[in-house]
């Protein structure tokens, strides 16, 4: 059976759509059967998957409203690789509420999922950034583990409580085993003024808070919404680029740390 993780922060612009796309695909990478469910209308994770493997040539999707909405969200599986799938989003995702009844309103997604979910070793849900809205709830109540992405700014910092609170709804209310594994720093300054003083505020150090591994904040990263990530099929630059490399080390880092998380819970 699947480990289903969804990535949220309550404030928009902390990466989520970056750090879930690229996690999802180095654990791939290392051989691990991975989907990606692209849940947000915006679709940018859509846009990440098509730009770094299809260029020009985008396939048809079946998005994930149109799985929904036949009642077979398989249908809607693409798969990239042998070991990364994905599930495309589109604009017309939006409609989805037009799906929800009261009956169906939190386990929507999960009632779809569990469906195949056994032929997957981890499924990551890529949400929306707010915390008010049946994509999040669906995903939550489909989720085994929650991880809270931030970057290092107040404002942010500040979206972590009320993410938590979130989650515990939908832990107390229909999803009991729903799981915190942890905040994740995306984006985090080199200013060694900016990190201190959110370090005592927040104890960076606090294992059972805090990811050890961050996301340091490059402009390679953010390039890859336009570029593709690592390792793309067609005119890599990962193998001879330090920069790439640095972000593969990073990523190999936080892979390392996330599944020992995931195993000692």
């Amino acid at each position: 059976m699947a480990k289903k993780i969804t990535i949220a922060n309550s404030k928009g612009g902390v990466g989520k759509t970056t750090i879930s796309s690229m996690l999802g695909y180095y654990l791939s990478l290392q051989g691990y059967k991975v989907l990606l469910v692209d849940t947000d209308p915006q679709s940018n994770s859509t846009q990440l998957i098509s730009t770094t493997f299809y260029k020009e040539n985008v396939p048809d999707y079946i998005t994930f409203y149109e799985g929904l909405e036949i009642n077979d969200l398989s249908k809607a599986i693409h798969k990239v690789t042998d070991t990364f799938h994905f599930i495309a989003s589109s604009q017309n995702t939006v409609d989805v509420s037009n799906l929800i009844t009261k009956k169906n309103e939190y386990t929507l997604l999960r009632d779809q999922i569990i469906k195949f979910e056994d032929n997957y070793d981890f499924i990551f849900y890529d949400v929306p950034p707010t915390i008010f809205t049946v994509f999040l709830n669906n995903a939550l109540a489909a989720s085994d583990y929650f991880i809270i992405l931030t970057e290092t700014s107040n404002f942010s910092f500040e979206g972590i409580n009320d993410m938590y609170d979130t989650a515990s709804r939908i832990h107390a209310s229909v999803n009991s085993t729903l799981e915190f594994l942890g905040v994740l720093v995306n984006m985090r300054e080199d200013d060694e003024e900016i990190i201190g003083d959110l370090n005592t505020k927040y104890n960076f150090e606090d294992k059972d808070t805090f990811f050890q591994t961050y996301i340091p904040k490059r402009k390679r990263i953010a390039k890859y919404m336009t570029s593709g990530m690592f390792n793309r099929k067609h005119d890599s630059i990962i193998k001879y680029d330090r920069w790439d490399k640095e972000i593969i080390n990073i990523f190999d880092e936080l892979t390392k740390e996330f599944l020992e998380k995931i195993g000692k819970d």
